[in-house]
């Protein structure tokens, strides 16, 4: 079912000139405005190196591109499915990082340590107040997604909204893991 409907975006894109900017070979490229032969060859050769386009206006981090092209292009230009066969470790690594050194996520991080350090230090039973903090860095995750979201524009806007669920996901994924270490270590000391 879903390489049905994928071949009939497909299908559907072409008949209306809708150029996916993650999918496209540079020859497709072509069919942008301002883009020649170079620029369809630096936008495929920036796809391979940084990973697909979160967003089009993405494009414009291309070395020739200007916002003015962007701008110029938004109407027949998509992000459309990754379609690359495996990411590149250097790409899923890049990805990890940006996850860690994100100011949110270190922030939520910092004060769910801090308070697994103050449990271990005062024998004081933190561990729903570290797995509360990770629940309320999911909703800021959330919320922070949901501020790029662009209902006339929804194709695009989804990937705004998958950046602030790592947040969530991440926040509630170290809340809960240092909850379950705090446990487990109360457990085995105990006996």
């Amino acid at each position: 079912m879903m390489k049905l409907t994928l071949l009939l975006f497909l299908f559907v894109s072409q008949l209306f000139g809708i150029v996916d900017l993650n999918n496209a070979t540079s020859s497709q490229l072509l069919e942008l405005n301002g883009i020649g032969k170079a620029k369809a060859q630096k936008i495929v050769a920036y796809r391979k190196i940084n990973g697909c386009f979160k967003s089009v206006d993405e494009l414009a981090r291309v070395d020739g591109i200007s916002k003015k092209i962007v701008a110029s292009n938004r109407l027949i230009v998509i992000t459309g499915r990754c379609e690359t066969a495996k990411k590149p470790i250097a790409s899923r690594l890049s990805s990890l990082r940006s996850v860690l050194l994100d100011p949110v996520n270190i922030t939520f991080v910092t004060f769910m340590f801090i308070l697994t350090f103050l449990e271990i230090k005062t024998k004081k039973d933190l561990k729903s107040q570290i797995v509360s903090m990770g629940v309320l860095g999911t909703f800021v995750g959330i919320f922070i997604g949901l501020q790029a979201f662009n209902p006339d524009d929804i194709t695009n806007s989804v990937n705004d909204i998958l950046e602030g669920l790592k947040t969530a996901f991440f926040t509630s994924i170290v809340g809960m893991s240092l909850s379950t270490i705090l446990s487990l270590r109360e457990k085995f000391t105990d006996e």
